[in-house]
């Protein structure tokens, strides 16, 4: 017995070939969600903007 079940294989082939980066001629929900994943993974690495006013304010007070 697999430990992916059929459902689980579909969707990740069909996530597979949906998400691809590079691709030439890129419909508005491809660029939507290239830009999303964008914010997401700058407000994660950078934080948000709160974070990034107290950590000024932890410098500023060093």
């Amino acid at each position: 017995m697999s430990d992916k079940t059929d459902k689980q294989k579909q969707s990740e082939d069909i996530a597979e070939k949906n998400f691809e980066l590079d691709k030439k001629n890129k419909s508005r929900t491809d660029k939507e969600l290239e830009t999303v994943h964008e914010q997401i993974n700058d407000t994660f690495n950078q934080g948000t903007i709160d974070q990034k006013e107290q950590n000024k304010k932890e410098k500023k007070d060093k």
